[in-house]
């Protein structure tokens, strides 16, 4: 059984980490020199994406697939 306040504390953190995420890739694209800069930031944010994904997995009125008539 899924309990609504752990799905909500989930959310939370990956909404948490997408913030701080971004925000490195941002720092790391203004401040690093030559070709390291835009890689590392591309990597951050794709990260970021990554954890953007999996938020549908977190919504606490999602019905199962096993329970949908």
């Amino acid at each position: 059984m899924r309990r609504l306040r752990t799905l909500l504390v989930l959310r939370l953190l990956l909404v948490a980490n997408v913030v701080i995420i971004t925000t490195v890739g941002g720092l790391w694209f203004a401040f690093v020199d030559g070709s390291a800069g835009p890689i590392g930031a591309a990597l951050c944010w794709l990260a970021a994406g990554g954890l953007l994904g999996l938020l549908p997995l977190t919504d606490p009125y999602r019905v199962p697939r096993n329970q949908r008539g």
